[in-house]
């Protein structure tokens, strides 16, 4: 008798874990455009949200890392601390020494919002893809929507639309909100499968304003990744042809109708002047990383004062190229892993890390990387994942994943 409590009484102290764990995985990941939302509706300084929002997921990570047993590392894990560690003494670097704007925040913002989590789930070595895919999709969807409610019922100081009239809120701006609504739909690709008749009417009802939303940014870059990350869902799963039927005609709409704001920018992507601006930082980047090639010399690209919106050219920018061609490896390694993963039934990290890789590669920075950081801490680098028990000898879900 005494055994089979105990056993439950795991099983029930094994649930909350999961359960805190998956919240902490949808806050870090998706949280700040919640509270940027009510930050640009309420008209507020933005530090009087934000802060404590950091606050709150760096307590949560640390309360994981606390309850949880001890962190077991493989080469690769130990890869991306050492990153970690020189990327934190480079923004250190540029916040007390050389003194660039920003650098104090990115610091903050890196440590609380991606290392930590980072580290708790790392910790905590759990994961059920229904969980982590419900919390993210609730916070994503909730998000999208808040969006078009701003919008809907915010003025002329609690938004910015542009000339093609994207949705842009005072504290978050196109491309966020964009692979916010991305994230909530390809976390709906995950939930799909294992929900009835009811359950998916409600998900495709919830999914509407969620598309909404994409075409309302006219985010060209969050919408090819869209496209990106389900094709190569099909492609793994041999139904490209499917998926082709599906995304051709949607395709077509875009690039013929001016009905929406995505629609309108694809059609004028030559003449698009933040497309335009980004190539000259870009430039510039790659010119600040051949005058200092092996330790880097900054955050973020002098001239302009902006990081590159390319996690690997920043990479070699900020840390030097040896450690540049290091971070490349390790992110190319998971995309090996997602990869895989896109074939079996727990592909949720799969695609949200194509996303990460995708995004960060076009629109991203280092220290604001945090699906990238977070998703790539929870992959199985060494060992492949093992079930923690199965059916009633402890009452854990079989979908309750642990590190072996």
């Amino acid at each position: 008798m005494e055994s089979v409590s105990d056993s439950r009484s795991a099983a029930g102290t094994g649930n909350r874990i999961i359960r805190q764990c998956s919240l902490l995985f949808g806050l870090a990941l998706f949280g700040y455009p919640v509270i940027g939302n009510i930050i640009s509706l309420l008209q507020v300084d933005s530090r009087t949200l934000s802060v404590p929002f950091r606050i709150l997921v760096a307590s949560w990570s640390l309360w994981i890392i606390v309850i949880s047993g001890k962190l077991r590392m493989d080469r690769l894990r130990k890869v991306m601390l050492f990153i970690w560690l020189v990327y934190g003494l480079r923004l250190l670097h540029d916040w007390l020494f050389t003194n660039l704007d920003g650098a104090d925040y990115a610091l903050e913002f890196f440590l609380a919002c991606s290392v930590l989590p980072a580290i708790a789930l790392m910790k905590a070595k759990l994961y059920d893809q229904r969980k982590f895919a419900m919390a993210a999709f609730g916070i994503a969807t909730l998000g999208s929507i808040m969006s078009i409610f701003v919008l809907k019922f915010g003025n002329a100081d609690r938004q910015d639309l542009s000339e093609v009239s994207r949705l842009s809120l005072a504290a978050v701006d196109p491309v966020t909100l964009g692979h916010l609504a991305v994230s909530a739909l390809l976390c709906a690709f995950a939930l799909w499968p294992g929900c009835k008749v009811f359950p998916r009417i409600i998900l495709v009802c919830l999914c509407i304003p969620v598309v909404a939303c994409l075409l309302l940014t006219g985010s060209k870059g969050p919408a090819l990744t869209l496209v990106i990350s389900v094709g190569l869902l099909a492609t793994r799963r041999r139904n490209l042809f499917r998926f082709a039927m599906i995304a051709a005609p949607a395709a077509i709409w875009l690039i013929v109708s001016d009905a929406s704001p995505l629609g309108a920018r694809i059609a004028a992507s030559s003449d698009d002047q933040s497309t335009l601006d980004r190539i000259v930082v870009l430039s510039d980047s790659i010119q600040q990383i051949a005058d200092a090639p092996w330790i880097g010399s900054a955050f973020v690209e002098l001239n302009s004062g902006f990081y590159p919106h390319n996690v690997f050219v920043e990479a070699a920018m900020a840390l030097g190229l040896p450690i540049g061609v290091l971070f490349t490896g390790l992110v190319l390694f998971g995309a090996i892993r997602a990869w895989r993963d896109l074939r079996g039934n727990n592909y949720l990290l799969g695609l949200l890390y194509i996303q990460a890789i995708l995004a960060s590669a076009i629109s991203g920075s280092l220290y604001g990387s945090t699906m990238l950081w977070v998703v790539l801490a929870l992959f199985p680098i060494m060992k492949r994942w093992t079930e923690v028990s199965r059916g009633s000898e402890t009452g854990v879900s079989s979908s309750a994943l642990r590190y072996s």
